[in-house]
């Protein structure tokens, strides 16, 4: 009888632990995966996010802002430790990249131990293909799909959830490698994998370094997800963890008070300062004295592109996420 997916997860675990060791122990071996830079995509310094520099005159425009936007990517910059770079886009194989940002090289210092926050949007186990043709202003990019894009983009697995998972175990303990003792990761889900990923977390980052479950709803009024004949699917998940409870960074945002709220702030005192009587002490509450909305962990204040499918930033592609996720 077939083994349930919950039963292979120690399994999955145990082999992935494996394989991140493996690729660990290999990072000093003179056969370690580098970097290798192709090209540069580089906006300029005071364009707006669709002015992009095209490709006939990049490395022109490149001569004149590299100082400032690629820091240590070439020797003449200087000391690589001092001034690391920033803005690159890595194609390929995220768990052999990963091995090179560990290993590190002459013009690029080892990342262990030193990245503050990861995002990553993983596949969500939806068993769809999302393989299409890109377009960037003014760059268009035509060209079939090579062996590693048909493996990148098609949401699909031989095995199924335990494949997936299979997949995923290794990449996210070489991310915690990467991550500072007071850094953090979020990992973007859906319904599909999003409680099967988190025990497995459980088992790479420790149960007690879940910091929260955060729910990005995004309200669906129309479209092909509002006619479904059940409730309609709303929300994707992040999951919110440290590498260290005790260690973790974390900066608390505010959202501006609403109309309603600040409408209690009626009485002004001899400065002209708004004020409102606490109920229960009788203090005088000052309304520039408070900070604000305490974020919680339901954001609801950001929209999907199935909302704003307007959006200058949006390519078309099926699973992108807007970069306000991340502001």
């Amino acid at each position: 009888m077939a083994k349930s997916l919950l039963e292979q997860l120690p399994k999955i675990v145990a082999d992935g632990k494996a394989q991140a060791e493996k690729i660990l122990e290999g990072l000093e071996s003179r056969h370690r995966v580098r970097l290798q830079t192709r090209e540069w995509v580089l906006p300029s310094k005071d364009a707006s996010e669709t002015d992009w520099i095209a490709a006939n005159t990049r490395q022109q425009a490149l001569s004149a802002a590299q100082d400032e936007m690629f820091g240590a990517v070439q020797g003449s910059l200087g000391d690589a430790a001092a001034r690391p770079w920033q803005n690159r886009l890595i194609y390929g194989d995220n768990l052999l990249a990963m091995a090179a940002l560990l290993a590190g090289d002459e013009h690029t210092p080892s990342l262990r131990g030193k990245v503050d926050l990861i995002y990553i949007d993983p596949p969500f186990d939806s068993k769809a293909d999302y393989r299409t043709k890109v377009r960037l202003p003014g760059v268009e990019i035509e060209q079939r799909p090579t062996v590693m894009e048909q493996l990148a983009y098609s949401d699909t697995w031989s095995g199924g959830t335990a494949t997936y998972l299979e997949t995923i175990v290794p990449r996210l303990l070489l991310m915690r490698e990467l991550l500072v003792d007071s850094g953090a990761i979020y990992v973007h889900l859906d319904w599909h994998v999003a409680h099967y990923v988190k025990i497995t977390m459980d088992e790479l980052f420790g149960k007690e370094n879940l910091e929260r479950e955060v729910i990005w709803s995004f309200d669906t009024k129309s479209g092909y997800k509002s006619t479904a004949d059940n409730w309609v699917r709303s929300h994707d998940t992040l999951l919110y963890w440290a590498k260290s409870k005790q260690s973790v960074h974390f900066t608390k945002e505010y959202l501006p008070y609403d109309a309603e709220y600040l409408k209690r702030f009626k009485k002004l005192d001899e400065y002209g300062r708004a004020y409102r009587d606490d109920r229960g002490s009788g203090v005088k509450q000052y309304l520039d004295e408070l900070k604000g909305v305490a974020v919680s962990d339901v954001w609801s204040d950001i929209k999907s592109f199935q909302q704003d499918a307007t959006s200058a930033e949006y390519l078309g592609y099926a699973t992108q996420k807007p970069t306000s996720l991340l502001a």
